[in-house]
């Protein structure tokens, strides 16, 4: 059955039930519009427009009149916020039950082109799936070659600034696993023999990289249309969420089984284009938002009018008749949106000024939803006099980039005890901190005993676990240095971690990596060195965020300024935001000075060349609810009458100027 057999047409009295349902305030024409509809539709919506909200809504109305038991819809994103806000928002409730269980299905692409297409791939030819993690995957094509082939083959890529973990298997048929992609060696290279000897025995054995799903799929979709047709016929109506940040790996299946044009299925696509800032190598061959029918929400509930309109000329994609923030404005003279010039030559001044700015203009209570400095550049590589600033280590020494990556590991175990510490402290459990503990334990056994052959699953607290309740002695020392360092009042010190912990971790690794005995090599000394905690007092997001946290204290009161990449903050909302003058190519801030003043730069159809800086800005721009700040350097006001009338412009365009030359 189509949609139109399966849910009835969606009615006002649907719209006002769901919004009693679930809470929401009013909702105007476009967000009532995309309730209703009951076509394939593309929604372009602002940040902060309430557009997950709106999402698990339409989900709630769809599901209440379905009438099959056999299909249902879809939901596919890049992230499980779909599906944790239906647990949060729906969770109590009966259509919310509905929609967590079949026939209806929610996950990310990943995990549906795993199920429904790479894993019965797999199965057809008789190979069981062990796992599908980038890490295990390493490790297992490690396995497959001697010593020396691997040594031989890490060489090789080395010597042309290449490496082993970044080959992904390009076709289906194991045997010939880089298909027609030229890896920089001939086919009758040793190295080339042993990269697809590596490659091809760790497939066989069932294990593949998280991006590897999608040549899987495509490999069970080759085998006839019939694949399609089935999971359309199951899933007559799909909603992906995120659109702009789909790659085109992702795309490709998408479309191949859910194709828009399918009279017989409806496709809702939902996004924002203008946020589009992770790297495509090729553009989508079906854009977003696409031909068809498309919506717009264009009101944030985020931030107001003030800040809306500062953000608005750096959209991108234009939006009808612009940004609009519903925010309450703010009183007079409160919380203004400032310009920070700083010296060309030193921008370590910034972050206390920024600091000042937020204490006098934002409420404790205010500064719960984070106070934050972020920039378009974060790692500091290959560095030019002349690029200053080029990266966040600019205004601050001791930012590390590593941290913002989602292999994130600590430095040494030390700082993972840390941030562990942090976390027991601000989560309701200890499982993440205990998590981390295993991971760090882990490591530090790879690093002191190299030649062990032990392997552990990437999932280390049950893999410690599991391997330590055969040696009840060890187990106990395990569970003592959860202990010490977890769930003691006072933090570790120095004398503790070197005379009483240590010891035992390096009993602990010994004992996970049956190497009882063995002198532990240095690089595991190493990695048990002491070092003190970081200085924020409130506990961050993740590890990066605990170490990457400023602290600026002005006599009693102080706050912890978070700094990150402007990648690393899309989806998220500040309570105050400051970007940060960085260096790509040129410098971020400084190119776009005739947008910030407004006036007819800022109605000119940009070049496609800036586009992704454009869409960058404006994601850190519409990060905050109550206070946007820029960091620029004095030359990008100008000298004499050039700076004073850009000054004006950019005062009348709603920025405060604070100089710090002056």
């Amino acid at each position: 059955m189509t949609l139109g057999q399966l849910v009835a047409p969606i009615t006002d009295a649907d719209v006002d039930w769901v919004i009693e349902l679930m809470g929401l305030e009013a909702l105007d024409e476009p967000r009532r519009n995309f309730l209703r509809s009951m076509d394939t539709v593309d929604l372009a919506a602002c940040p902060g427009s309430g557009k997950t909200t709106l999402v698990v809504a339409k989900l709630a109305i769809l599901a209440r009149h379905w009438k099959s038991r056999m299909q249902g819809i879809c939901v596919l994103s890049h992230t499980n916020a779909a599906r944790e806000e239906i647990e949060k928002r729906l969770g109590g409730t009966e259509v919310g039950q509905r929609l967590l269980r079949f026939p209806h299905y929610i996950d990310t692409i990943h995990g549906f082109t795993s199920r429904f297409l790479a894993s019965p791939w797999l199965r057809s030819k008789g190979i069981s799936l062990q796992a599908i993690d980038d890490e295990a995957t390493q490790k297992a094509r490690r396995r497959e070659l001697t010593y020396r082939e691997h040594l031989g083959a890490q060489s090789a890529f080395e010597k042309k600034f290449k490496s082993l973990h970044s080959l992904r298997i390009r076709s289906a048929d194991f045997d010939q696993p880089l298909g027609a992609e030229d890896i920089g060696f001939a086919p009758h290279t040793a190295t080339y023999k042993s990269v697809v000897k590596s490659l091809s025995g760790a497939a066989k054995a069932g294990y593949f990289c998280f991006d590897e799903v999608f040549v899987l799929g495509h490999a069970l979709l080759d085998q006839g249309e019939s694949v399609g047709a089935a999971l359309r016929l199951r899933f007559p109506c799909v909603l992906i969420d995120e659109m702009q940040d789909t790659q085109p790996d992702q795309a490709g299946v998408l479309q191949r089984v859910f194709p828009r044009d399918d009279p017989g299925i409806r496709v809702i696509r939902v996004g924002d284009p203008n946020q589009e800032i992770f790297e495509k190598n090729t553009p989508l061959l079906d854009p977003f938002p696409g031909p068809g029918r498309q919506l717009e929400i264009a009101s944030s509930f985020r931030f107001d009018q003030a800040i809306a309109s500062i953000a608005n000329p750096f959209a991108y994609v234009p939006i009808t008749n612009g940004l609009i923030g519903l925010r309450a404005p703010r009183a007079p003279g409160r919380t203004p949106n400032t310009i920070i010039v700083f010296p060309d030559e030193d921008a370590t001044g910034v972050l206390d000024e920024y600091g000042k700015l937020v204490l006098k203009h934002l409420p404790a209570e205010t500064r719960k939803a984070g106070v934050y400095a972020i920039g378009a550049v974060h790692r500091l590589e290959n560095y030019k006099a002349n690029q200053y600033p080029k990266a966040l280590e600019h205004y601050w020494p001791s930012y590390r980039y590593d941290t913002t990556k989602t292999s994130f590991k600590p430095r040494t175990f030390a700082e993972g005890a840390h941030i562990a510490r942090r976390y027991a402290m601000r989560d309701p459990t200890a499982s993440s901190s205990v998590e981390l503990l295993a991971s760090c334990l882990a490591n530090l056994g790879l690093l002191a005993f190299p030649g062990s052959q032990v392997q552990l699953r990437s999932r280390y607290q049950a893999s410690v676990v599991q391997k330590l309740t055969t040696k009840p002695k060890a187990f106990a020392w395990y569970r003592e240095c959860l202990q010490q360092i977890l769930f003691v009042p006072s933090a570790v010190t120095e004398q503790h971690w070197v005379k009483v912990i240590t010891p035992k971790l390096l009993l602990l690794a010994a004992a996970l990596y049956d190497a009882e005995g063995v002198t532990a090599d240095l690089q595991g000394h190493q990695y048990l060195a002491w070092e003190p905690a970081a200085t924020a007092t409130e506990a961050g997001e993740g590890g990066g965020s605990l170490i990457n946290t400023y602290r600026f204290q002005d006599g009693a009161d102080g706050v912890d300024i978070q700094m990150s990449s402007i990648h690393s903050e899309k989806g998220k909302t500040h309570a105050a935001t400051l970007i940060l003058e960085t260096f790509r190519k040129t410098h971020f801030i400084q190119k776009f000075m005739p947008l910030l003043e407004g006036g007819k730069a800022a109605t000119k159809r940009p070049p496609d060349s800036a586009k992704k800086d454009m869409m960058l800005m404006y994601v850190g721009m519409t990060r905050p609810t109550h206070m946007l700040c820029l960091a620029a350097r004095q030359s990008s006001l100008g000298e004499g009458a050039a700076r004073e009338k850009r000054r004006v412009a950019l005062e009348t365009a709603g920025w405060s100027i604070l100089d710090l030359t002056e």
